[in-house]
């Protein structure tokens, strides 16, 4: 079973739609259904207690857990002196909170699985980006999540996968910005992005790629 958090929509979609169209079973958790997913747990990931409730039904699930893929993610864009504290908020009980909680909450069953975990983080975690330092912040955040998992699971079988991307084709940019980014322009295809971390968790398990940064030229 791949689990996807955000498998309603953007690169998590696509994840889904792609492992689904290839026979694998896919766990959606979100706000909204993943017509792709075999089973949905509906979860707000900036509700802790909803996180909770659904690492629980995960983990009385009796389907073994291939791989964890925090996909979920929530764009801000603010000019420095006009960061809001709630939005601010939203994006690390989103960007950062969520990942860390699923994944300390199944981890048991994690180890047990031998899963992979992927955390979809940006390239804006490596470099900044002007207006987005909220944001910028969140994925930064990620990606050190990303390298403590990596050494807590180093003897086991495990992978952990810091994903990095640019900019691609995603309403997230559209609720952030109000700009529809998905008819126009060379962003990068969510499908195109979803295809290249599937083809990562295929290598075989003794190849971990710790991280992968994908620049839009």
């Amino acid at each position: 079973m791949i689990v996807i958090t955000g498998a309603s929509d953007g690169l998590g979609f696509a994840l889904a739609k792609l492992y689904a169209e290839r026979g694998e079973k896919v766990a959606n958790i979100s706000r909204r259904e993943c017509e792709y997913a075999e089973k949905n747990y509906l979860c707000d990931l900036a509700d802790s207690e909803q996180i909770g409730n659904a690492a629980k039904e995960l983990q009385n699930n009796q389907e073994p857990i291939a791989a964890l893929i925090n996909c979920a993610g929530v764009l801000s864009v603010q000019d420095l002196d006009s960061i809001d504290a709630t939005e601010l908020q939203h994006v690390f009980a989103v960007n950062v909170e969520a990942p860390i909680l699923l994944t300390s909450k199944l981890i048991e069953k994690l180890k047990a699985n031998g899963s992979d975990i992927v955390n979809i983080a940006s390239t804006v975690g490596t470099k900044a980006y002007a207006s987005q330092a909220a944001y910028g912040a969140s994925k930064w955040a990620l990606r050190g999540f990303s390298q403590n998992l990596q050494l807590e699971l180093k003897s086991l079988p495990n992978r952990v996968i810091s994903f990095c991307p640019g900019g691609f084709r995603t309403k997230l940019f559209e609720k952030a910005t109000g700009i529809d980014n998905t008819i126009q322009g060379d962003w990068m295809s969510p499908t195109d992005l979803a295809a290249f971390i599937i083809t990562i968790l295929d290598l075989p398990k003794n190849i971990e790629v710790s991280e992968v940064i994908v620049n839009r030229k």
